[in-house]
């Protein structure tokens, strides 16, 4: 086990003396062939303004994004809404894996649910399913429908474009995903704390028993199941000094302002909070494109998954999902 543990700090003092403490940005749009390049890396970079154009974020264009503007063009749209009562969808608590309660609200009982500050409910919009087309067409023509750079360089459209209408109440807790992820932030800001493939053994993964959030007169009750779910139980913004693998952790902060497109890697541990604007809400769409899955990359992240869980005892954990 001593070896083990060895190679592993060996691991992150690599990544940490090979890759920078911060996440670059520039501010002109990559070409395709450098946009590959920077996948291939698997390391995070921000094009600030690159979305500035997109009617959505054009003053002139008549279809800027506000509260007003979204509730004129979706009020007739019911939509599926993630509610909870301390904004944690998907996310650990204590010994459990909860998951929201969802309701099919029209927009603008949503939206006035969103913004009641003083609600024992934290509404967000966060359905993950490709929403854009098949919920929001109304809006499909003041965004892109795929990233033409990142399309030409993956070679294929985005398997799912999603938008995200939250307060700064609600954050999403650390988890990564298997995709290519362009996300473009439209109204207020986001912060994500991102964390790389290689420090799998600081995010402190176990197996938690799955739980729903249920809506009762009494508020939220929780009904646990049966079932086991494997997640990630750090959190980025409590790191406890003591720990020998949280102290050795880096954690790399990006706050996205309107217009920003930030290129997360897939595989890529991130935890999102959220800045609301002047109007109290923050709006972004992201972009998944699927990932390589026969280059090194999948490989390399289970390979030190399964060593960072044989160390930790978190035997029940499957080895090839894409948690």
């Amino acid at each position: 086990m001593r070896a083990l543990e060895a190679i592993l700090s060996d691991l992150l003092e690599l990544q940490h003396d090979l890759t920078p403490s911060f996440v670059p940005s520039q501010t002109a749009k990559p070409s395709a062939l450098e946009f590959l390049r920077q996948v291939h890396t698997n390391f995070p970079v921000i094009y600030r303004a690159a979305a500035l154009e997109w009617p959505a974020l054009d003053a002139t264009s008549g279809r800027r994004w506000s509260r007003q503007y979204l509730l004129e063009s979706l009020k007739q749209t019911t939509i599926n809404v993630a509610e909870t009562p301390l904004g944690n969808a998907d996310a650990p608590l204590g010994d459990l894996f909860v998951q929201p309660h969802t309701s099919h609200l029209p927009f603008s009982e949503f939206m006035d649910k969103l913004l009641d500050s003083d609600g024992d409910t934290v509404c967000y919009m966060q359905s993950q399913n490709n929403n854009m087309p098949t919920e929001f067409p109304q809006l499909v023509d003041d965004v892109e429908m795929d990233i033409a750079w990142a399309t030409e360089a993956l070679n294929s459209k985005p398997e799912a474009v999603n938008l995200w209408i939250g307060t700064s109440r609600s954050t999403t807790s650390l988890h990564k995903d298997p995709y290519e992820n362009l996300h473009v932030q439209v109204l207020g800001q986001k912060v994500f704390k991102l964390i790389s493939p290689a420090e799998h053994i600081c995010v402190k993964e176990s197996m938690l028993k799955k739980a729903t959030y249920q809506k009762s007169s009494n508020g939220f009750d929780l009904i646990v199941e049966t079932e086991s779910q494997p997640w990630p139980t750090l959190d980025p913004d409590a790191i406890e000094s003591t720990d020998f693998w949280q102290s050795r952790v880096r954690v790399i902060e990006v706050v996205l302002n309107p217009g920003d497109i930030l290129y997360l890697p897939a595989l890529w541990f991130h935890k999102v909070s959220q800045v609301s604007d002047a109007e109290g809400i923050c709006c972004s769409v992201n972009y998944w494109y699927d990932m390589d899955y026969t280059g090194p990359l999948w490989q390399f992240a289970n390979f030190v998954r399964n060593i960072s869980n044989s160390l930790t005892g978190v035997e029940e954990c499957v080895k090839d999902d894409n948690v």
